[in-house]
């Protein structure tokens, strides 16, 4: 039975494996969507990550039925417990990386004025990578247990946060926008609704940042000052 339930964990983790880099592969493409200088985004690219999404979903369907059938089989120890449960908490959170990334290709595509967007595009990318770059030190945490990431993951969440203010008033200072002109307006709203599904990207990141902890230690750190985590 031992040699069963460990199998089916190394199932899990692997395909876990599998789902992380489609994510973090996910949001290097949106980085690359967002850099592209024009005002029409690049097809080829927008299909693949169109149907990456729906490899995402099924990812997150396969890893959740998994879990629930090693527990009911194998009846896994605490540890094992709490690496399982990390598992499934982070999997719901790539799942909506994942639709975020969808959310700010659609906002995207319905900016009208490619110029209203690029006095901001400089910020956006910056926020982009740091959150890109959250994500991903908060998976390596998990797959090499190293608390150290989590934590740095943790602290960086107020570094996306303070871009995200930020760019909110670039975007509205640095356009002249008057009652009249209804289409700066709705490319204003459009360009927020992206930067605010970046840092909800952040947000994700912190979360599986903090599932890891509860994997390593078994201590739930989710509303916890971050002095008392370290």
């Amino acid at each position: 039975m031992t040699n069963k339930k460990d199998q089916a964990i190394k199932k899990i983790l692997k395909e876990f494996e599998a789902f992380s880099e489609l994510t973090l592969k996910q949001l290097s493409l949106l980085e690359k969507v967002l850099a592209y200088d024009g005002p029409d985004m690049p097809d080829d690219i927008i299909e693949t990550i169109r149907k990456n999404e729906a490899k995402l979903d099924k990812f997150e369907v396969s890893i959740s039925e998994r879990i629930v059938k090693t527990i009911v089989l194998h009846k896994p120890v605490a540890s094992d417990l709490r690496m399982i449960f990390a598992c499934y908490r982070m999997s719901v959170n790539l799942e909506r990386i994942g639709d975020l990334v969808m959310n700010i290709i659609n906002f995207l595509d319905k900016v009208m004025d490619h110029a209203t967007y690029k006095r901001s595009s400089d910020l956006i990318d910056n926020m982009l990578a740091q959150s890109s770059q959250m994500v991903t030190k908060a998976l390596i945490s998990f797959i090499n247990n190293d608390k150290n990431y989590a934590i740095w993951t943790i602290k960086n969440d107020e570094v996306i946060d303070e871009l995200y203010n930020k760019l909110i008033k670039k975007s509205i200072t640095g356009s002249n926008v008057s009652d009249e002109n209804k289409k700066m307006l709705l490319d204003l709203m459009d360009i927020r609704s992206i930067i605010s599904n970046i840092e909800r990207i952040a947000d994700h990141a912190t979360n599986i940042a903090e599932a890891s902890i509860y994997s390593m230690e078994g201590t739930d750190v989710r509303h916890m000052d971050i002095e008392e985590i370290e």
